[in-house]
């Protein structure tokens, strides 16, 4: 039973963090830099999460660290539906042809409504559902193979750039984690630690299924492919409006909701944006990475391993090497200088190495 147990949560793992970042970067990726953009998505992320459970090892200590940083989870939950609710307007603007113009408003309400209905599911249903849903996306894998397997990608991008990525991808992969509370909610649900390798595996097959859809990503989603993405956004988004309100403090619980409602609002607005060209849409998705890839593990490396207290002074500091570390990110992720995405990573390590407790 407890083996059992064990796998469902290893699921739940798998289904709440197969965001619209593994659904759709490798796309991106693949089309920039090749096979081996891909594969500097795909190592960090997986080795990222996994590792965690082991890190952590005990569900005391992912409850201590839950409650001395609770407010950093519960945004961290905030800017994830904020996320995909952005992604699922998108989608049903560029990737759904047949769908009119309204839809990019209707199809993020029709999801998150779903997914906030979801979140009153109880505990122990969790990992039955993450096991339907995991399902379902694999026997549409299983429906795309191997006729959609295109080994060849022709690069737009110098493959080498990856070099310079790879600091940043890892950085943020590595310690996004310690920030979403529906990992936290694993490590303490499940019966096992080993929940985390059972996620590894099951991921890898996850991101796996992108590749076999990431040509339609351009001449239009097939009917199976836009189950299995809002499926997985509606999973991903009711697990982080859960376990975003209950690692949350009761008296900053209405302050969540309404930081949910207006993220959300301000998301499907800028999916709203006019672009002369699909990239322009692109670019926007990318911009959103500036939190997983600076921000919190940016918060994750100067709070939480230097044990230091959140402070005013502290704050500020953060707030402006963050903000002078935009410009750069831009410059690299955005535009051609892939060299500059480097830059925050060493102000960051720096800092940790100076300030550690």
């Amino acid at each position: 039973m407890n083996a059992l147990k064990t796998i469902g949560w290893g699921l739940y793992l798998t289904c709440s963090w197969t965001w619209c970042i593994g659904m759709f970067l490798p796309v991106i990726l693949i089309d920039r830099y090749g096979w081996a953009g891909f594969f500097i998505f795909a190592i960090p992320n997986v080795i990222g999460c996994s590792v965690f459970g082991y890190v952590l090892k005990t569900p005391e200590r992912s409850k201590a660290l839950v409650e001395r940083y609770h407010g950093a989870l519960a945004s961290f939950a905030v800017v994830t539906v904020a996320f995909h609710t952005f992604f699922l307007a998108i989608v049903a603007r560029y990737f759904i042809s047949e769908l009119p113009t309204w839809w990019m408003v209707v199809l993020p309400a029709i999801v998150l409504c779903a997914g906030l209905l979801v979140s009153f599911l109880p505990n122990k249903l969790w990992p039955i559902l993450a096991a339907m849903v995991w399902c379902t996306s694999v026997g549409i894998g299983i429906s795309l193979w191997p006729g959609s397997i295109h080994v060849e990608a022709a690069p737009t991008h110098p493959w080498q750039e990856v070099i310079w990525l790879l600091p940043i991808t890892t950085f943020g992969f590595f310690l996004c984690p310690y920030l979403d509370p529906t990992l936290h909610k694993a490590l303490q649900s499940s019966p096992s630690k080993h929940s985390f390798g059972v996620f590894g595996l099951t991921f890898a097959l996850m991101i796996g299924l992108t590749c076999l859809y990431r040509d339609a990503m351009v001449v239009g989603l097939a009917t199976l492919i836009v189950v299995h993405i809002i499926s997985q956004a509606t999973f991903t988004i009711s697990a982080h409006i859960r376990e975003g309100w209950l690692c949350e403090i009761k008296s900053r619980r209405l302050l969540f909701a309404i930081g949910t409602i207006i993220a959300c609002g301000v998301a499907i607005l800028v999916a709203h944006r006019s672009h002369e060209t699909i990239q322009g849409m692109a670019d926007d998705y990318l911009r959103f990475f500036v939190f997983y890839g600076l921000i919190f593990p940016g918060l994750v490396a100067t709070f939480i391993w230097t044990k230091r207290k959140f402070t005013l002074v502290r704050g500020v500091l953060f707030t402006l090497a963050a903000l002078l570390s935009l410009p750069l990110l831009e410059a690299g992720y955005i535009g051609s200088s892939t060299w500059l995405c480097i830059l925050p990573v060493v102000v960051f390590t720096t800092w940790v190495f100076a300030d550690h407790n």
